[in-house]
């Protein structure tokens, strides 16, 4: 299971979001009636155009949680504005704290298939059905035992609202967000833990001024935020490997300084091992490589170049500081051994197959690939990008050439 702690990092402009708007209430607090009118209904706008955009690109996960985000805040807006010794507040208020987390994990773990089909037909009338019973805990919550009553009962501490049940449900919730952010690397997962985190807090913290207005805002706007880089990602993404594709690489290059070295790695016999195991192996070949050489040392960028061809670019790095970076992938990915399946073995009915997991190999023994790389730096025979591209297929050639499963540099 392939793990990648970076992902971390992409939370940094949401949360960048959440805490300009907790310093911005006392500024929200100073502006005239006309600003606030307009002010008020900021997350309102946010949501809409949220939902537009993901209409746009088909995202139904998205789609749910920015009418998600409008809904609370239409709720707190309308509902909770009042002391929560009200009981139709306190009710109001217990559904939206597990609502709120319920709905978070069943958009973190529902996978995206689009949103005018059956299955998206169907995952929105599941989130519907969970909102609607997260309400009716609410009157039912005191009639089950008084000990869970009292765990889920508003303010347990001085200046914190949320009650200790929620604030659990909330923790788990994150906890399994951040790991799935580490697991899968994906923007999605950002832009709905962005959202998360900002409704949270406006919950915990909802008796200060401007609370709800300024988290809202800061909710929607981190789903504009995700959304943004999510329709970059289908740009500039290559679908089968994860990595960034030929565009992207291309938009690199016209940014590399001065001094700069790329790699060119193939996969060694690619298309016999196509043709002998066929190309569903072949994918999770390229998968397999893709995933080694995304963490190059040095510094380095990989990129999908076309077909079984990669390349790596290493900024502000000359050969020697990059070929043991290289040499290290290299090793990692001929060291691997993978294990085939035969699919016409494998029975129809999956939950057969589940059972005989393992039964269904080809043979005791495991297949491994290699790869070759070329490396070539920016120098006086390698002016510019395309030069050191070229320099360093030539490089590639050689290791083709002298027998495959190494690193030729000049």
């Amino acid at each position: 299971m392939l793990w990648y702690p970076t992902a971390l990092l992409k939370l940094s402009v949401p949360l960048a979001l959440i805490v300009a708007a907790y310093f911005s209430r006392a500024r929200a607090a100073t502006l005239g009636p006309e600003f606030t009118v307009l002010i008020d209904n900021l997350p309102y706008l946010f949501c809409f155009i949220a939902v537009l955009m993901a209409y746009q690109f088909n995202r139904c996960r998205l789609m749910l949680a920015a009418f998600a985000v409008g809904a609370f805040y239409w709720v707190v807006r309308t509902h909770l504005q009042v002391s929560l010794s009200d009981p139709a507040a306190w009710y109001a208020y217990l559904a939206v704290s597990l609502a709120l987390p319920v709905l978070c994990f069943y958009l973190l773990l529902l996978p995206e298939r689009g949103i005018w089909n059956f299955y998206g037909f169907v995952c929105s009338l599941a989130f519907i059905m969970l909102a609607l019973i997260c309400v009716q805990l609410g009157p039912w919550l005191p009639e089950v035992n008084q000990v869970a009553f009292d765990y889920y009962t508003p303010r347990p501490v001085e200046g914190y609202v949320m009650s200790r049940g929620a604030t659990l449900l909330v923790s788990l919730v994150a906890v399994v967000g951040l790991v799935l952010l580490c697991l899968r690397d994906d923007e999605v997962e950002v832009a709905i833990l962005g959202p998360f985190f900002a409704l949270y807090l406006t919950l915990a913290f909802l008796h200060l001024d401007n609370m709800s207005v300024v988290m809202c805002s800061a909710a929607g706007l981190c789903l504009l935020w995700g959304l943004l880089r999510s329709s970059h990602a289908m740009a500039y993404k290559d679908d089968l490997t994860g990595l960034p594709g030929r565009r992207a690489l291309n938009e690199r290059l016209k940014m590399l300084g001065r001094q700069y070295a790329i790699a060119m790695l193939d996969v060694d016999h690619f298309k016999k091992f196509n043709d002998t195991y066929g190309h569903d192996v072949g994918d999770e070949v390229l998968r397999l490589v893709a995933s080694r050489i995304r963490r190059v040392g040095a510094g380095g960028t990989a990129y999908r170049y076309g077909g079984e061809e990669f390349c790596i670019v290493f900024p502000r790095r000359e050969v020697g500081d990059c070929v043991p970076a290289l040499e290290a992938v290299r090793k990692e990915i001929a060291d691997y051994r993978m294990s085939l399946r035969d699919r016409t073995l494998r029975p129809a009915r999956a939950r057969e197959g589940s059972k005989r997991r393992g039964a269904t190999r080809l043979r005791t023994d495991q297949v491994s690939v290699t790869v070759s790389a070329g490396l070539a730096g920016r120098g006086p025979g390698a002016p510019d990008a395309e030069a050191v591209i070229a320099a360093a297929d030539q490089q590639l050639y050689r290791a083709k050439k002298a027998g495959r499963n190494r690193v030729a540099h000049a």
